[in-house]
């Protein structure tokens, strides 16, 4: 008798039965997965973004910063030969000086005469309408942009004794230049950088 109670027992038992009740997820369950999931693609996202930003800020910041070199290493190249004349027939040097632009002269073929249509006239100004540095020859109002987004370009002069000028181009010895290059990196971001130098004009001195 309890051998066959027990068979019978075994016989009306369900294969694979789960503990505690009928499988699956209730729907407060599935509701706090997605929870869990949205919380983790938001956060995923989120670095991307910031990452993608970071990398773009510092490819622009990159450009800036070789563009503003290249415009102050331009300038500097030419100002430094102001007031070169080896023949001494012509008196040449700085002819005009302010906060914001330069020009000067210089006897590259050592003719004695500065030439009215080569580039022994060159000046260097800040155009804050286009924000562009210009550079000018010969004085002839023609301009040719060499650097565009230029946000300010600053001139300072100083004489032998480091002492600044302000009138007396004939005492101006060494130019200081300013360039500041800005330019969008993307969401409402602007990277700025600015390149200064000084300039030891030694033809002046001659």
């Amino acid at each position: 008798m309890i051998y066959k109670s027990f068979k019978y027992r075994l016989a009306n038992k369900r294969p694979f039965a789960i503990p505690g009740g009928n499988a699956g997820f209730t729907l407060a369950e599935l509701l706090m997965a997605m929870g869990i999931m949205l919380v983790v693609v938001t956060a995923i996202i989120s670095l991307f973004t910031s990452l993608n930003r970071m990398y773009t800020t510092q490819g622009v910041a990159a450009g800036v910063q070789q563009v503003a070199r290249t415009g102050i290493d331009i300038m500097t190249r030419n100002i430094r030969m102001a007031g070169f004349n080896p023949l001494k027939i012509n008196t040449v040097g700085i002819v005009q000086a302010n906060s914001n632009s330069i020009r000067f002269e210089y006897d590259t073929n050592g003719s004695g005469t500065i030439a009215t249509n080569g580039d022994e006239d060159v000046a260097y100004l800040f155009n804050a309408e286009n924000k562009q540095l210009v550079q000018q020859k010969n004085g002839d109002g023609n301009r040719y942009p060499l650097v565009d987004n230029v946000s300010a370009l600053t001139f300072n002069y100083f004489d032998e004794d480091g002492e600044t000028v302000i009138d007396d181009l004939a005492a101006i010895r060494t130019v200081e230049v300013s360039l500041t290059v800005e330019e969008p990196a993307g969401r409402d971001q602007v990277v700025s950088r600015t390149y200064s130098t000084r300039v030891i004009c030694r033809n002046l001195s001659l």
